[in-house]
């Protein structure tokens, strides 16, 4: 609360008297400016009042009440108060004359007032010109403080921001950022730009953006995407770039309009793209690579446990025919056959011994091929071809069997035994299905050495 809030509070209680409400009502006001522009005016008044009284009290004690020194004083009041502005230093020209009036000095004609009148407002009006302009230089001086610490951090921030850029130049080493104009000219090309694409700054400089593209197709677009401006915002593109020696390079970029004070220009960031389309193409291979060798140990392990299926010592051939017939069936799931046999076969008659799955209407008389076929040794193969199957085979399948594959077994004097598995559909054996065969065969072999009685139950007449 300043000096004349405080007055005011104190005066307050007086403006209720009956006797003096309009005196102190006006004390009141006087006290209480209704704005702060108007209590700094008081104010100004004020001191300047103070100043003059000052001056009269000094001039009084000290004695100067002759000549020049009577103005001399006075005057030096009035610049004093003249520094507040032209007003207070009115006010203290007023002042000043009140007293000398007051004072009665017989030196001071009506002529004598006058000039000095003038003479306090000229000097007023010269101090608070001069305070003025000064005060006027100070606030402009202030204000170009400001923005030179303004200027000073936008300068540092700049430069802050030149450093950190450069930084990310060296450490991204397939990025690159440049400006172009809205009209489609290059106004910057810093050492990333010059790195990527081979052209240096005087080269490229003032040049179109369409001078780096090489589908020129995609020219147009990036115009229309300048034109339009900052309206248009962040735009993301991919396509083909040509460097200085000719040779594209594939690249992502995105252009960004500027930011005032640089709303003409925009930040074209380009991405090189061939090391990631070479990394994701090393991970496809990898991933391919993965894939096979997954698939490769996956059909190891089925066929690791298909040997052991048919090589389990539990399923012996020497327990008899149902054993035998059991060994066949895994044979058949084993190379997803329709149908296996077993068959016995010499000069005479040929006799199935055991079979799995589809089993065949007769034993037929052995051909020249049959024979043939067993008395080499040879793995007899027939694949979409029911005519040939119906001359290598020593049974009768049905007319739908369109493959077979021929195993021998053993040979012990004039009999012969085979393995014979059928489909009805196409199903070409791999390696593996004529490995496991001859496995079953060779299982075969030890109990088949000794004779096989003449009458067995799975003979087919």
């Amino acid at each position: 609360m300043n000096m004349f809030a405080r007055l005011a509070d104190r005066l307050r209680p007086f403006a209720t008297l009956q006797a003096y409400p309009e005196a102190a009502g006006w004390m009141t006001r006087l006290l209480s400016p209704p704005t702060v522009e108007e209590g700094d005016r008081r104010r100004a008044h004020l001191a300047a009042l103070i100043v003059v009284a000052v001056a009269a009290t000094l001039k009084d004690v000290i004695g100067l009440t002759g000549g020049s020194a009577t103005y001399m004083m006075y005057v030096l009041a009035i610049a004093i108060s003249a520094l507040g502005g032209f007003t207070p230093g009115c006010v203290a020209t007023l002042a000043a004359v009140l007293l000398l009036s007051a004072a009665g000095h017989p030196a001071l004609s009506f002529g004598g007032r006058l000039m000095f009148v003038l003479e306090g407002v000229g000097v007023s009006a010269l101090v608070a010109a001069v305070s003025h302009r000064v005060g006027t230089a100070e606030a402009r001086v202030a204000e170009l403080q400001t923005v030179n610490g303004d200027l000073r951090g936008q300068a540092r921030r700049g430069v802050l921001t030149l450093h950190a850029l450069q930084h990310l130049e060296d450490i991204a080493d397939d990025a690159a950022v440049f400006l172009v104009s809205a009209q489609g000219l290059i106004v910057e090309w810093p050492a990333s730009a010059e790195r990527m694409y081979g052209y240096t700054d005087a080269q490229i400089v003032g040049a179109s953006i369409a001078a780096i593209f090489s589908d020129a197709g995609a020219v147009p677009d990036i115009q229309a995407l300048l034109e339009a401006g900052t309206s248009a915002g962040p735009a993301r593109r991919a396509g083909a770039h040509r460097r200085s020696d000719g040779t594209r390079v594939n690249v992502e970029f995105e252009v960004r309009p500027c930011r005032l004070p640089f709303s003409g220009l925009f930040t074209v960031a380009v991405h090189d793209m061939s090391r990631r389309r070479e990394s994701d193409a090393f991970r496809e291979a990898a991933l391919s690579a993965q894939a096979a060798l997954q698939k490769a140990l996956d059909e190891a392990h089925g066929q690791l446990s298909v040997l052991e299926w048919l090589t389990d010592p539990a399923v012996s051939p020497a327990g008899g025919a149902a054993a035998i017939g059991e060994l066949l069936e895994r044979l058949r799931v084993s190379v997803r056959a329709d149908g296996v046999a077993l068959v016995q076969f010499g000069l005479t008659r040929a006799r199935l011994i055991a079979g799995a799955g589809l089993r065949p209407a007769h034993v037929g008389a052995p051909g020249v091929a049959a024979n043939s076929a067993a008395a080499d040794g040879r793995v007899a193969l027939v694949h979409n071809d029911a005519v040939r199957v119906t001359q290598v085979s020593a049974l009768t399948w049905s007319p739908k069997v369109s493959s077979i594959i021929v195993v021998p077994v053993c040979h012990i004097g004039s009999a012969a035994f085979r393995i014979e598995m059928v489909n009805e559909r196409r199903s070409p054996a791999t390696e593996f299905d004529l490995a496991i065969a001859r496995i079953v065969a060779d299982r075969l072999a030890q109990t088949l050495a000794l004779q096989v009685p003449a009458d067995s139950s799975n003979a087919v007449a």
